[in-house]
């Protein structure tokens, strides 16, 4: 009997489509640390969507380092250490924030 063996290819269309999608799912974090810092607001960012990015992400990490796929792990890598970045910066203005919204202002 002879069998065909057959091989996947890693330069399938689909494949490609797949790593353009992550790259810019990853990469769309970048502007959003970048506008984070210049208008220095997080209230409109919730908690459970930076938790629900890491976790994904960490799976992600987890699979792309059992498979060996490195590529895929730098990218991973790179999403989390930006959303690592997003959740740090969140703290540090919501809690300015919270006590500047706590002031009253009093206008005579």
């Amino acid at each position: 009997m002879n069998k065909t063996i057959e091989v996947k290819s890693y330069n399938s269309l689909y494949y490609n489509l797949i790593i353009l999608a992550t790259i810019i799912a990853i990469f769309s974090l970048v502007p959003i640390i970048f506008e984070i810092i210049q208008q220095k607001i997080t209230s409109n960012i919730p908690y459970v969507s930076l938790i629900c990015i890491i976790v994904t992400l960490l799976i992600f990490m987890y699979i792309s380092i059992v498979k060996k796929y490195y590529l895929h792990l730098f990218l991973y890598t790179f999403g989390f250490l930006c959303a690592s970045i997003i959740i740090f910066l969140k703290r540090q203005y919501d809690h300015k924030n919270v006590y500047i919204n706590k002031t009253k202002i009093h206008h005579s």
